[in-house]
């Protein structure tokens, strides 16, 4: 799985696996898109049940032209159309302290490991760096 423009962005915090600051990304730098492996689904997952619920509840409104049931259905991707957000593929962030005036440093993506909210955690150690 990469990771889009939405997901990394300038200002997020970015630490080392063990919990270290290292500063706050100053820059997202686009690389080559990674291949597309298409979709990363199971075909089990993608089927839906030979009974549909929508029908044994106390009003159905399936019968009526509510095309709901059969477009969230597992077949239909639940009615989810991928992103199209900008990949930033095999790119880097420039990180660095006090708006970029200390600790200047340029990390490829391969090493980010997780990103939540609105932290970047690095696979690398502090001692490492």
């Amino acid at each position: 799985m990469g990771f889009d423009v939405r997901d990394i962005r300038r200002g997020m915090d970015v630490y080392t696996l063990d919990h270290v600051l290292v500063g706050n990304v100053l820059e997202v730098i686009l690389g080559p898109a990674a291949p597309d492996t298409g979709p990363q689904l199971s075909a089990d997952v993608l089927q839906s049940s030979l009974v549909n619920g929508e029908l044994l509840g106390p009003m159905p409104t399936q019968p009526l032209g509510n095309l709901g049931p059969a477009n969230q259905s597992a077949r239909a991707h639940y009615a989810v159309t991928p992103g199209r957000a900008r990949a930033i593929g095999r790119g880097a962030i420039r990180v660095g302290k006090l708006w970029g005036l200390a600790g200047r440093r340029t990390f490829p993506l391969d090493a980010v490991q997780t990103v939540s909210l609105e932290r970047v955690i690095l696979r690398l150690r502090s001692d490492e760096l």
